[in-house]
């Protein structure tokens, strides 16, 4: 009951964007504006408000610093995989086997796990997965589905002008300052929170919405999915045997930040990923792949918990 309590309304919200494609009650120039409007206004209120309030220390930065060179050295290797995968979405696969959703899946199956109490742990692993996610993987993917060759002055250009990552670098700034935590302490704190909470409490719901209307349970797509989930698969388990020795030996280990990594690390790649594509075939691609992708972490959600158990 507790998997379903977390899982349910991710599927509520996927099926009901797969029903709003067969039903046409959306078309896809809808869901093009849905896409703008998180990208460029909820995601990016949403992101600074989780880093202007997390708790930093030293252990945060080398934390930081190892979760992001695993993100680099894992988007490398997916370029290396690519010609494993079919032609159609070869220039996609990099962008699959990397990066993390955390606020959808990770959180909630962490959370349930371990306490909400503990969430800083988890919390901690996903801003290197917001630093990298919305400067170097965005900015690559926006080049890839435009077309354009690698040029990294257009990469730096493309990070400067993207909401999420100047909210990601404002947030960073803002949670080491302690300004916005001194804000919500203050007399302004309530009307702070109900501004925050009015921009971005549909976000998930949105995101997952249009998750949904891509998804297509075509034979076509489905081998190319699968095929991308077990090289995803393979990927994770090696980098998260890096991941778990590389803290325990700069940071020390404990059982709660064991499970944490473990729980991010099973996470399908980011939903987010969703509103920045344009093209049907990768849109289609990219949401069926998730969405499979989410059974492999309710299976590993459940080993923690028997284990944690014993």
């Amino acid at each position: 009951m507790e998997i379903l309590e977390i899982i349910l309304p991710v599927l509520v919200m996927v099926a009901l964007g797969m029903g709003c494609r067969k039903r046409k009650l959306l078309n896809q120039n809808g869901i093009d504006n849905m896409k703008i409007l998180v990208t460029n206004i909820m995601l990016p209120v949403a992101i600074f408000h989780a880093l202007a309030t997390a708790e930093y220390s030293s252990e945060t930065g080398i934390l930081v610093l190892i979760m992001f060179v695993m993100l680099v050295i894992s988007f490398g290797i997916g370029f290396l995989l690519k010609p494993f995968m079919e032609e159609t979405y070869r220039k996609y696969l990099q962008f699959m086997v990397c990066v993390y959703e955390g606020g959808m899946m990770a959180y909630p199956l962490y959370t349930s796990l371990c306490g909400s109490e503990n969430l800083s742990h988890i919390a901690v692993l996903d801003i290197a997965g917001l630093l990298f996610g919305f400067s170097i993987y965005m900015g690559l993917l926006g080049q890839t589905e435009n077309g354009e060759k690698f040029n990294i002055k257009n990469l730096v250009f493309s990070a400067l002008k993207t909401p999420a990552f100047v909210a990601s670098v404002l947030g960073i700034i803002a949670g080491l300052s302690g300004v916005i935590n001194k804000l919500i302490a203050g007399p302004a704190g309530g009307t702070y929170l109900s501004v925050e909470n009015i921009l971005t409490v549909s976000v998930s719901s949105i995101i997952l919405l249009t998750v949904g209307y891509s998804i297509e349970l075509t034979p076509e797509l489905i081998k190319p999915c699968i095929k991308t989930i077990i090289m995803r698969i393979c990927l994770q388990a090696i980098m998260m045997a890096g991941v778990l020795l590389a803290v325990k030996y700069f940071v020390g280990s404990s059982r709660l930040l064991k499970l944490a990594v473990i729980m991010y690390m099973s996470a399908p790649a980011t939903f987010s990923l969703q509103t920045f594509l344009k093209k049907k075939e990768s849109s289609a691609y990219a949401s069926t792949t998730n969405s499979l992708y989410c059974i492999v972490s309710i299976l590993v959600y459940m080993a923690a918990a028997f284990f944690s158990l014993q």
